[in-house]
Protein backbone atom coordinates (compact mmCIF):
# COMPACT_ATOMS: atom_id res chain seq x y z
CA UNK A 1 0.00 0.00 0.00
CA UNK A 2 2.85 2.81 1.01
CA UNK A 3 4.48 1.77 -2.76
CA UNK A 4 1.63 2.44 -4.99
CA UNK A 5 1.14 5.39 -2.30
CA UNK A 6 4.44 6.73 -3.47
CA UNK A 7 3.63 5.99 -6.67
CA UNK A 8 0.28 7.86 -7.19
CA UNK A 9 2.28 10.95 -5.29
CA UNK A 10 4.79 11.23 -7.63
CA UNK A 11 2.45 10.90 -10.82
CA UNK A 12 0.48 13.74 -9.79
CA UNK A 13 -0.11 16.34 -11.50
CA UNK A 14 2.31 18.90 -9.95
CA UNK A 15 5.11 16.44 -10.63
CA UNK A 16 4.09 15.34 -14.13
CA UNK A 17 4.04 19.11 -15.45
CA UNK A 18 7.49 19.90 -13.13
CA UNK A 19 8.92 17.06 -15.02
CA UNK A 20 7.76 18.32 -18.40
CA UNK A 21 8.91 21.86 -17.29
CA UNK A 22 12.72 20.98 -16.26
CA UNK A 23 13.29 19.06 -19.83
CA UNK A 24 11.37 21.30 -21.84
CA UNK A 25 14.56 23.05 -23.36
CA UNK A 26 16.13 19.94 -24.47
CA UNK A 27 12.91 18.59 -25.97
CA UNK A 28 12.67 21.98 -28.14
CA UNK A 29 15.66 21.93 -28.62
CA UNK A 30 16.87 18.20 -29.87
CA UNK A 31 13.72 17.08 -31.48
CA UNK A 32 12.23 18.09 -35.23
CA UNK A 33 10.31 19.88 -35.88
CA UNK A 34 10.24 21.96 -32.66
CA UNK A 35 14.24 22.93 -33.19
CA UNK A 36 13.68 23.52 -36.73
CA UNK A 37 10.60 26.28 -36.07
CA UNK A 38 11.28 27.58 -32.67
CA UNK A 39 15.62 27.79 -33.21
CA UNK A 40 15.71 27.90 -37.38
CA UNK A 41 18.34 31.21 -37.04
CA UNK A 42 20.30 29.45 -34.24
CA UNK A 43 23.89 28.66 -35.30
CA UNK A 44 23.09 24.98 -34.82
CA UNK A 45 19.35 24.57 -34.64
CA UNK A 46 18.86 21.43 -33.47
CA UNK A 47 21.42 20.05 -31.29
CA UNK A 48 23.06 21.86 -28.17
CA UNK A 49 26.03 24.76 -28.90
CA UNK A 50 28.79 25.03 -26.95
CA UNK A 51 27.58 27.82 -24.24
CA UNK A 52 24.46 25.38 -24.11
CA UNK A 53 26.29 22.58 -22.94
CA UNK A 54 28.47 24.47 -20.63
CA UNK A 55 24.89 25.33 -18.79
CA UNK A 56 23.92 22.35 -18.28
CA UNK A 57 27.37 20.84 -17.18
CA UNK A 58 27.14 23.76 -14.61
CA UNK A 59 23.44 22.72 -13.69
CA UNK A 60 24.94 19.39 -13.11
CA UNK A 61 27.80 20.58 -10.93
CA UNK A 62 25.01 22.18 -8.30
CA UNK A 63 22.99 19.56 -8.03
CA UNK A 64 25.82 17.49 -6.94
CA UNK A 65 27.44 20.06 -5.03
CA UNK A 66 24.15 21.06 -2.93
CA UNK A 67 22.88 17.11 -2.60
CA UNK A 68 26.16 15.36 -1.29
CA UNK A 69 25.06 15.02 2.02
CA UNK A 70 22.09 12.91 -0.12
CA UNK A 71 18.79 14.76 1.76
CA UNK A 72 15.03 12.92 1.47
CA UNK A 73 14.76 12.07 -1.93
CA UNK A 74 11.41 14.16 -2.36
CA UNK A 75 14.13 16.78 -1.37
CA UNK A 76 16.48 16.19 -3.75
CA UNK A 77 13.60 15.97 -6.44
CA UNK A 78 12.05 19.47 -5.61
CA UNK A 79 15.91 20.63 -5.94
CA UNK A 80 15.95 19.37 -9.42
CA UNK A 81 12.84 21.20 -10.65
CA UNK A 82 14.09 24.45 -8.78
CA UNK A 83 17.25 24.51 -10.52
CA UNK A 84 16.61 22.44 -14.11
CA UNK A 85 13.93 25.69 -14.44
CA UNK A 86 16.40 28.11 -13.86
CA UNK A 87 18.52 26.66 -16.04
CA UNK A 88 15.97 26.02 -18.71
CA UNK A 89 15.05 29.89 -18.37
CA UNK A 90 18.57 30.84 -18.92
CA UNK A 91 18.52 28.36 -21.67
CA UNK A 92 15.25 30.00 -23.39
CA UNK A 93 16.93 33.61 -22.76
CA UNK A 94 19.88 32.85 -24.21
CA UNK A 95 18.23 31.63 -27.59
CA UNK A 96 15.39 34.09 -27.46
CA UNK A 97 14.13 36.54 -24.77
CA UNK A 98 10.73 35.96 -25.76
CA UNK A 99 10.40 32.24 -25.08
CA UNK A 100 12.12 33.05 -21.89
CA UNK A 101 9.00 35.11 -20.70
CA UNK A 102 6.35 32.82 -21.74
CA UNK A 103 8.43 30.49 -19.95
CA UNK A 104 8.93 31.96 -16.66
CA UNK A 105 4.78 33.05 -17.25
CA UNK A 106 4.15 29.75 -17.46
CA UNK A 107 6.49 28.30 -14.59
CA UNK A 108 4.42 30.98 -12.53
CA UNK A 109 0.91 29.48 -13.38
CA UNK A 110 2.29 25.52 -12.88
CA UNK A 111 3.30 26.93 -9.36
CA UNK A 112 0.26 28.84 -8.17
CA UNK A 113 -2.37 26.61 -9.87
CA UNK A 114 -0.77 23.04 -9.49
CA UNK A 115 1.38 23.36 -6.04
CA UNK A 116 2.81 20.61 -4.88
CA UNK A 117 0.85 17.69 -3.01
CA UNK A 118 -0.05 17.86 0.92
CA UNK A 119 0.62 14.79 2.93
CA UNK A 120 -2.81 13.89 3.83
CA UNK A 121 -2.57 9.95 4.95
CA UNK A 122 -2.35 8.71 8.70
CA UNK A 123 -0.92 10.26 11.64
CA UNK A 124 -1.13 10.69 15.07
CA UNK A 125 -0.66 14.76 15.11
CA UNK A 126 -2.14 17.45 17.68
CA UNK A 127 -2.42 20.43 15.55
CA UNK A 128 -2.21 23.70 17.32
CA UNK A 129 -2.99 27.67 17.69
CA UNK A 130 -0.67 30.24 19.33
CA UNK A 131 -3.42 29.81 22.47
CA UNK A 132 -3.24 26.04 22.82
CA UNK A 133 0.37 25.33 22.20
CA UNK A 134 0.97 27.55 25.57
CA UNK A 135 -2.15 26.22 27.70
CA UNK A 136 -0.76 22.78 26.85
CA UNK A 137 3.03 23.02 27.63
CA UNK A 138 1.97 25.42 31.03
CA UNK A 139 -0.92 23.20 32.38
CA UNK A 140 0.20 19.52 31.49
CA UNK A 141 4.18 19.43 31.87
CA UNK A 142 4.34 15.81 32.11
CA UNK A 143 3.41 15.26 28.57
CA UNK A 144 6.67 15.32 26.74
CA UNK A 145 6.03 16.87 23.22
CA UNK A 146 7.87 16.94 19.61
CA UNK A 147 6.58 20.22 17.97
CA UNK A 148 6.97 20.96 14.25
CA UNK A 149 6.83 24.57 13.46
CA UNK A 150 5.95 24.87 10.11
CA UNK A 151 4.68 26.89 6.87
CA UNK A 152 2.02 25.07 4.73
CA UNK A 153 3.93 26.70 1.68
CA UNK A 154 7.62 25.75 2.47
CA UNK A 155 8.30 22.57 0.08
CA UNK A 156 10.77 21.68 2.94
CA UNK A 157 7.96 21.74 5.15
CA UNK A 158 5.86 19.76 2.92
CA UNK A 159 8.41 16.93 2.07
CA UNK A 160 8.52 16.36 6.20
CA UNK A 161 5.09 16.15 6.60
CA UNK A 162 4.97 11.82 5.71
CA UNK A 163 8.20 11.67 7.88
CA UNK A 164 6.57 13.58 10.86
CA UNK A 165 3.36 11.43 9.89
CA UNK A 166 5.50 8.24 10.28
CA UNK A 167 7.33 9.36 13.22
CA UNK A 168 3.72 10.15 15.47
CA UNK A 169 2.42 6.61 14.75
CA UNK A 170 5.45 5.02 15.59
CA UNK A 171 6.22 6.89 18.94
CA UNK A 172 3.16 8.76 20.51
CA UNK A 173 1.06 7.82 23.11
CA UNK A 174 0.12 9.29 26.24
CA UNK A 175 2.96 10.40 27.57
CA UNK A 176 5.24 11.37 24.08
CA UNK A 177 2.73 13.45 21.81
CA UNK A 178 3.81 15.19 18.47
CA UNK A 179 2.11 18.62 17.38
CA UNK A 180 2.23 21.05 14.72
CA UNK A 181 1.64 24.27 14.81
CA UNK A 182 1.65 26.63 11.10
CA UNK A 183 4.26 29.80 11.73
CA UNK A 184 3.25 31.35 8.76
CA UNK A 185 0.09 31.90 9.91
CA UNK A 186 0.71 32.03 13.69
CA UNK A 187 3.30 34.74 13.56
CA UNK A 188 3.35 35.48 17.57
CA UNK A 189 5.02 32.10 17.59
CA UNK A 190 7.65 32.86 15.35
CA UNK A 191 8.38 35.95 16.91
CA UNK A 192 8.45 34.18 20.26
CA UNK A 193 10.05 31.35 19.41
CA UNK A 194 12.77 32.92 17.32
CA UNK A 195 11.74 31.59 13.78
CA UNK A 196 12.43 33.23 10.21
CA UNK A 197 9.27 32.69 8.42
CA UNK A 198 10.70 34.63 5.41
CA UNK A 199 11.07 32.91 1.48
CA UNK A 200 14.61 32.46 2.20
CA UNK A 201 14.36 30.68 5.67
CA UNK A 202 16.29 28.20 6.60
CA UNK A 203 14.31 27.32 9.70
CA UNK A 204 11.57 25.81 8.01
CA UNK A 205 10.54 23.49 9.57
CA UNK A 206 12.27 23.71 13.02
CA UNK A 207 11.25 20.66 15.14
CA UNK A 208 11.61 21.54 18.91
CA UNK A 209 11.27 18.63 21.68
CA UNK A 210 9.60 19.98 24.94
CA UNK A 211 10.00 17.95 28.07
CA UNK A 212 8.70 19.50 31.05
CA UNK A 213 6.93 22.12 29.34
CA UNK A 214 10.68 23.57 28.53
CA UNK A 215 12.50 23.12 25.54
CA UNK A 216 15.46 21.36 25.20
CA UNK A 217 16.65 19.95 21.82
CA UNK A 218 15.87 22.03 18.45
CA UNK A 219 16.43 21.33 14.73
CA UNK A 220 18.00 23.28 13.12
CA UNK A 221 20.31 25.39 15.55
CA UNK A 222 22.57 27.85 15.79
CA UNK A 223 26.59 27.87 15.72
CA UNK A 224 28.91 29.31 17.80
CA UNK A 225 28.53 32.59 15.08
CA UNK A 226 24.92 32.37 15.45
CA UNK A 227 24.25 31.45 11.85
CA UNK A 228 21.75 28.38 11.24
CA UNK A 229 23.30 25.08 10.52
CA UNK A 230 21.73 23.24 8.08
CA UNK A 231 19.58 20.05 9.10
CA UNK A 232 18.42 17.16 7.01
CA UNK A 233 15.23 16.11 8.65
CA UNK A 234 15.09 12.55 7.96
CA UNK A 235 13.38 9.53 10.40
CA UNK A 236 16.58 7.99 10.77
CA UNK A 237 18.40 11.51 11.55
CA UNK A 238 15.17 12.30 13.82
CA UNK A 239 15.25 8.95 15.95
CA UNK A 240 19.32 9.34 16.81
CA UNK A 241 19.07 13.11 17.39
CA UNK A 242 16.25 12.91 19.35
CA UNK A 243 16.75 9.97 21.13
CA UNK A 244 13.25 8.95 19.90
CA UNK A 245 13.49 5.03 21.27
CA UNK A 246 15.10 5.86 24.57
CA UNK A 247 12.50 8.59 25.28
CA UNK A 248 9.40 6.41 24.20
CA UNK A 249 10.43 3.61 26.90
CA UNK A 250 10.93 6.30 29.49
CA UNK A 251 7.79 8.38 29.00
CA UNK A 252 5.74 4.56 28.27
CA UNK A 253 7.11 3.48 31.34
CA UNK A 254 6.51 6.65 33.59
CA UNK A 255 2.73 6.45 32.21
CA UNK A 256 2.14 3.03 32.84
CA UNK A 257 3.82 3.23 36.78
CA UNK A 258 0.88 6.16 37.05
CA UNK A 259 -1.21 3.58 35.63
CA UNK A 260 0.03 1.31 38.62
CA UNK A 261 -0.27 3.34 41.25
CA UNK A 262 -3.82 4.70 40.12
CA UNK A 263 -4.90 0.75 40.14
CA UNK A 264 -3.96 0.35 43.02
CA UNK A 265 -5.37 3.29 44.85
CA UNK A 266 -8.84 2.17 43.19
CA UNK A 267 -8.30 -1.77 44.87
CA UNK A 268 -7.54 -0.13 48.19
CA UNK A 269 -10.63 2.61 48.06
CA UNK A 270 -12.75 -0.52 46.99
CA UNK A 271 -11.55 -3.06 49.84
Amino acid sequence: MMFFGDLSYYFSTYHILNGLLSVSFLILKLFSPFCDTLFANAAKPCGLDWNETNIMFFLGCILVVKNRKLPAFREYLGKIFMFSKVANAVLFFYGDFRYAILYVVLVLVVLIVFPEPIYCGRQDVTYFNSNTLEEELTSNPRVTWLIEFYTPWSTSCQTFARVFADLSLSYSHNHLRFGKIDVGRYVDVAKKYKIDVSSLSQQLPTLVLFEGGKETIRKPGRNSKGAIVRHHFTKENITSEYNLKTLYQTTKSKAQKKAEKADVASDKKTN
